[in-house]
């Protein structure tokens, strides 16, 4: 209950077009839940594809066998544009 529905943003460097130089891993999703103070391992990550644009998207976290989690990543060039982001959705 204290994962599911949360957000958590994640900066990275993209194109004018909205497309990332590279993708946002399992890794990348877990850290920055343990920067928020949410402890999630890797392993636990459910990506059903690579995150490679910018925008919301959204995550399972498999934390036991029978339950999961949703969360939003959102993927922005800035916090700036992180907030525009979560105001349009």
């Amino acid at each position: 209950k204290k994962l599911d529905g949360r957000s958590f943003v994640i900066i990275r460097q993209a194109s004018e077009a909205g497309l990332l130089y590279g993708s946002v891993s399992t890794r990348d999703v877990a850290a920055a839940a343990a920067a928020d103070g949410v402890k999630v391992d890797r392993a636990q990550v459910r990506l059903d594809r690579p995150l490679k644009t910018l925008g919301i998207s959204k995550v399972r976290i498999m934390l036991h066998p029978e339950v999961s989690a949703t969360i939003d990543i959102n993927i922005a060039r800035s916090a700036d544009e992180a907030e525009r982001l979560l105001e349009q959705a």
